[in-house]
């Protein structure tokens, strides 16, 4: 009798690490597809190598959400896993987007994009500049180092032209209604009507950072 209530005993604790190892996968996903993230149909082909992940920050110079989000983005970038890959695109759904779209693909063009990131925020919501002036765009350059020449050879050049395009053509492809807006994999938007923070959107991005890595790293094995 006493070896049948240790068989009992064992198979109770069994049982119940079972049921606590599944609780605990269930809920270490914590949101959920169509209320916190959403998939997307007609996904883009990212080219991830080494079961890397990328995280696409899709916003808008001119937006003041975008400008208090950074803080958020710049402390998950600093912290994230070395697999993943922060980068940004700016959304273009008219010709003073696709401006503001020139001085961001021109400044990565320059190789001045860490310092001219921060700046244009700066002049457009502290300065109150709108940077839809040509020469006007210039001075701002021109105030961190840029020669006129080296701005004129990259502002209308054919790398950033078609780096505007695909800007463009994304922008219609991930249905983008608002920003920020973040993308993982190029499957995945971490924005929901569960999402409402700017933590929420991070915790978000972070999950679907996970499930990806966990899915590709399976798909490689």
């Amino acid at each position: 009798m006493i070896q049948n209530f240790k068989k009992t005993k064992i198979h109770l604790i069994l049982a119940s690490t079972l049921f606590f190892t599944a609780v605990f996968a269930d809920d270490h996903m914590i949101y959920e597809e169509g209320r916190h993230y959403k998939s997307l149909g007609l996904a883009e082909k990212v080219v991830a190598e080494d079961n890397r992940v990328e995280v696409l920050e899709v916003f808008a110079y001119s937006c003041n959400h975008c400008f208090n989000f950074e803080p958020y983005l710049d402390q998950f970038d600093r912290s994230k896993a070395d697999y993943v890959d922060v980068v940004k695109m700016p959304v273009i759904f008219n010709d003073a987007y696709k401006m503001h779209a020139r001085i961001y693909y021109t400044a990565e063009s320059l190789g001045n994009l860490d310092v001219m990131h921060t700046e244009v925020y700066k002049a457009i919501h502290l300065d109150r500049k709108m940077l839809m002036d040509e020469d006007e765009i210039f001075k701002l350059f021109e105030k961190n180092g840029v020669s006129k020449e080296q701005f004129q050879s990259r502002f209308r050049s054919f790398t950033v032209e078609s780096k505007i395009n695909r800007a463009q053509r994304l922008t219609r492809k991930y249905k983008i209604r608002s920003t920020p807006t973040i993308i993982v994999n190029g499957k995945y938007v971490a924005n929901g009507p569960g999402t409402r923070t700017f933590e929420d959107m991070i915790a978000v991005s972070k999950q679907l950072v996970e499930m990806e890595y966990l899915a590709s790293s399976q798909s490689s094995n």
